[in-house]
């Protein structure tokens, strides 16, 4: 079975609340980046970083940007993924960016920043409820009739008689092979 690759994509997005020159110092130093580079790192354009890796590798990548205060994508390296149009997807992308996926490293994040915001609903109105008083009936349905089950084959065993050995299955026990051939061979080391 093929293992799936990755390539990975920057497009200058940091981190909500990162500071903007901290984040491009800590990016400077982990790729020993001049001025013109991160310029280009941090011009909005999507810039494949690595290309054709596995997913350890990738979770790797996506870590030292976050640690750095950074977002990366990390998109398929698949052919068949690949063959759809860069036009379709960017579209796809930029209409619905809280679609966009990434791949996270494993026992990382919280589960707290997926979740949608929940707006809270009104109490309905419950004045017109009432306790029935203690002992009424609730269920007015008619008693159902009880099932005829014939039961004069059974027959009661008296407590604490009987086991249950009568009922284990018996295998028979796997034949042991023939050994007679190996030896033990002593050396002197």
């Amino acid at each position: 079975m093929p293992v799936q690759r990755y390539d990975i994509y920057f497009s200058g997005k940091i981190i909500e609340d990162a500071d903007l020159t901290t984040v491009k110092q800590k990016i400077a130093k982990l790729f020993n980046a001049g001025d013109e580079q991160l310029d280009y790192l941090f011009s909005g354009v999507s810039v494949k970083i690595k290309n054709n890796i596995d997913q350890d590798t990738a979770i790797k990548y996506r870590v030292a940007f976050r640690d750095a205060g950074a977002l990366v994508e990390i998109r398929s390296a698949d052919p068949i993924d690949a063959a759809q149009p860069e036009a379709a997807a960017n579209s796809n992308r930029h209409d619905h960016p809280e679609t966009a996926m990434t791949l996270l490293p494993p026992n990382t994040g919280s589960l707290i920043d997926c979740a949608p915001t929940i707006e809270p609903a009104d109490i309905p109105n419950t004045d017109y409820l009432t306790l029935a008083n203690s002992g009424a009936v609730l269920d007015e349905s008619p008693t159902p009739s009880p099932v005829d089950i014939d039961i004069s084959e059974l027959t009661l065993a008296p407590a604490n008689s009987g086991t249950l050995e009568e009922y284990q299955i018996k295998k028979q026990a796997a034949p042991l092979p023939d050994i007679s051939q190996l030896r033990i061979v002593e050396t002197n080391d």
